[in-house]
């Protein structure tokens, strides 16, 4: 950990952190200023939702393409034309917000640049992963995965001061263009990080290399992933528009599960026929460990209860002052920092103990989220609100720091199986946000009043955390077998 005190580890430092951070700025960008995205695009403040869709909609494909686009050889490549592209959108935002054109053109601006940028700066994320993944000292490699993984809770804690106390006065337009300088500052540290990361991997033979990192571009593959995606942020998008029931949101839900299902029959004939071309050279690419797989399968339906947005919506609709939500956003933020910080730290001292932290992580986060069940019974009670938001963020940041650790440590000899938490991450909030707006429509169908509705989903959530304990034991199972296997095999 000494090299953590010198220059190059300091932009390492940087690089990691702004990878997983940008996007999230944008992000928690929209959240905090829709009253004036609304005023700006002459649309109702709810339906500024759209715009948060539509960048974690990009987000989800960006990095659902990653693993087939991103390798060490390119990853130079593809951060300049990100960092390029991603400056150039919302430097493009910015002007437009400040010169305020006709709708038409905001209109234009608005959806082109979100996308365009949402979809390109999220490359930045499996980036620093990948250079994390070359990282040969473990100590080191956990380190930095603890500083990536709290990135995020870091960005949401502290963009919304930000916005108030920098974008409020020098216009959110002049703001934009300021943030538009961090893309290409973070292409100025790819130049000192991807060239280690290069470096460290000419001592590897072109023999060693050529399995894992073709230099061929499957786009036929790429198109399916991204037809697919297209598909259900269209039925997504239609179903906050027109209604989880309409013939519109009812015909493009058909359409995507046929174009998911074609996706699927693909993929799965295009990895047998890979394992058959594999089968007769020595070295072949390590797939995803069992482990690693159900706990990622557990990350992917912790992130469903977890994106925060109906708790704080319920809190909007019925309870308290803006003060307050604000400072319940902060505290969790906080909270969740501290606990990413503390885990990582347990983990690189004390490996062993992973299972107790990754079970004290989902104790935590159903605790918080039973807590939201009670919210429709109390008047205003600040404390348990704030208490209630802090329990659950502390135990998702626990459980995401240690199951991103485990999966990028038993990934490390494959690079692409590496990038997946980002992934994982991205579009289980995602698909959180979808579901459980489709539990919110398919409970006011059924007549609930506003209030129930609301603890429905509240127990809807805490439904899926105790759900996604079962591929999570079953992951620490596995791990257990292997390791009690080792011991046997080292002693024998």
């Amino acid at each position: 950990m000494n090299k953590l005190l010198g220059v190059v580890s300091l932009a390492i430092l940087s690089f990691v952190f702004l990878g997983n951070a940008l996007k999230s700025v944008v992000t928690s960008t929209v959240f905090v200023s829709e009253g004036e995205f609304a005023s700006f695009l002459n649309i109702s403040v709810d339906k500024t939702q759209i715009l948060v869709e539509l960048l974690i909609g990009s987000s989800v494909m960006a990095l659902a393409v990653a693993p087939f686009l991103l390798t060490r050889q390119r990853a130079q490549k593809i951060a300049t034309i990100s960092a390029l592209v991603a400056g150039a959108c919302y430097a493009l935002l910015g002007l437009t917000m400040t010169i305020g054109p006709s709708l038409y053109v905001r209109e234009l601006m608005v959806i082109t640049t979100f996308a365009l940028g949402g979809f390109f700066i999220s490359f930045f994320a499996p980036i620093a992963q990948l250079a994390i993944n070359n990282v040969d000292n473990e100590r080191e490699r956990v380190f930095l995965t603890t500083v990536w993984t709290s990135a995020q809770p870091v960005a949401f804690l502290i963009t919304p001061q930000l916005v108030k106390y920098v974008a409020l006065d020098i216009g959110t337009g002049n703001y934009f263009l300021i943030f538009a300088i961090f893309p290409i500052f973070y292409l100025f540290l790819t130049r000192t990080v991807l060239k280690t990361v290069t470096d460290q991997n000419t001592r590897r033979t072109a023999e060693q290399n050529k399995p894992l990192e073709s230099d061929r571009i499957d786009w036929r593959t790429i198109g399916f992933i991204i037809v697919a995606i297209a598909a259900f942020e269209a039925w997504t998008l239609s179903n906050s528009l027109a209604g989880v029931i309409s013939p519109i949101s009812l015909s493009l839900m058909v359409a995507f599960f046929v174009i998911a299902g074609i996706s699927s029959i693909y993929l799965k004939r295009r990895q047998q026929k890979t394992k058959a071309l594999n089968s007769s050279t020595t070295s072949v690419p390590k797939g995803l460990p069992p482990t690693a797989t159900f706990l990622l399968i557990g990350l992917f339906i912790m992130e469903i209860p977890s994106t925060g947005f109906f708790d704080g919506a319920y809190l909007v609709r019925h309870l308290c002052a803006p003060g307050l939500i604000e400072d319940r956003a902060s505290l969790g933020a906080a909270a969740q920092i501290a606990a990413v910080a503390l885990g990582g730290a347990l983990f690189v001292r004390w490996p062993r103990i992973m299972p107790a932290l990754l079970i004290l992580g989902i104790l935590l986060l159903l605790v918080g989220s039973l807590g939201f069940i009670r919210y429709p019974d109390l008047p205003v009670d600040a404390a348990f609100f704030y208490s209630s938001k802090m329990v659950s963020s502390a135990g998702m940041g626990l459980v995401t720091t240690i199951i991103v650790g485990v999966v990028m440590a038993e990934c490390r000899g494959n690079p692409v199986m590496a990038l997946l938490p980002a992934l994982v991450i991205m579009f289980g909030t995602e698909f959180g946000l979808e579901i459980l707006e489709i539990v919110y429509q398919g409970a006011k169908l059924y007549g609930l009043a506003e209030v129930e509705t609301y603890r429905a989903i509240f127990i809807a959530q805490v439904i899926v955390i105790v759900v996604a304990l079962i591929p999570c034991i079953e992951g620490l199972y596995l791990r257990h077998k292997q390791l009690k296997a080792s011991q046997i095999a080292t002693t024998s």
